[in-house]
């Protein structure tokens, strides 16, 4: 858990730091409907909303945040802090095996909770430094996680039938993970553990990687994610 709550303090205030006044109006490219203000407002009611969710100590039944503090665009970042603030005490104080209701289904525990909200910091500050123009790779062991959590979260109820077999392989940290598919008829995706995991969160175009195979069965898969 430390190591999870290490990445999500650290991208959180990399994000709270970058959200000056005079960054909050600048337009997200990867989420053409946000402002930076807006991102860090919406990552800030994530976080609360975990919170909320970790300290019910319930898995059966998603607790409702109710009504959430508007705060003012000069208190946005400071607002922020207090929002991971809660997630984290709430992850501290639980640890890994606490009962928690999850949207994606098991495990149905706090320590899936921490693993995901890694990856939901890491994306969204990368989209936050993208609109102030400083496009940076994920670390690439948060990549690495995120590539495999996104595809159990994601991919694992997808049916297999008519498409291929489609393999990501990680080309900095020798990752492979495989979507069930026809074996006959395989196709690989190659790229740095950051790429992959930008490419299923719909931050980068397929174009931008290695295939090898048919990219029209790639493009079905990306295309039969939900990522709402």
């Amino acid at each position: 858990m430390s190591t999870s709550l290490e990445h999500i303090e650290r991208f959180s205030e990399d994000m709270a730091l970058r959200g000056t006044l005079a960054n909050q109006q600048l337009a997200v490219p990867s989420c053409p409907e946000w402002t930076v203000g807006d991102l860090i407002y919406h990552v800030g009611w994530v976080q609360l909303f975990w919170a909320h969710n970790l300290l019910a100590r319930d898995s059966s039944t998603k607790s409702s945040l109710g009504e959430v503090e508007d705060p003012s665009d000069d208190n946005l970042a400071q607002w922020f802090r207090t929002c991971t603030a809660s997630l984290a005490s709430a992850l501290e104080e639980l640890g890994d095996d606490s009962p928690c209701w999850t949207w994606w289904g098991e495990p149905l525990t706090s320590g899936a909770v921490a693993r995901h909200q890694v990856q939901e910091a890491a994306i969204h500050h990368w989209d936050v430094c993208l609109a102030l123009g400083n496009r940076q790779a994920i670390d690439k062991d948060v990549a690495h996680d995120g590539v495999g959590e996104f595809l159990e979260v994601h991919a694992s109820e997808i049916p297999t039938s008519d498409r291929p077999l489609v393999i990501f392989r990680s080309t900095d940290t020798q990752g492979i993970w495989e979507v069930p598919g026809d074996k006959s008829t395989s196709t690989e995706i190659r790229g740095t553990a950051s790429d992959l995991a930008l490419l299923l969160n719909g931050r980068i175009p397929l174009a931008a990687l290695d295939v090898k195979g048919s990219l029209t069965s790639v493009q079905l898969l990306l295309d039969a994610i939900d990522l709402s």
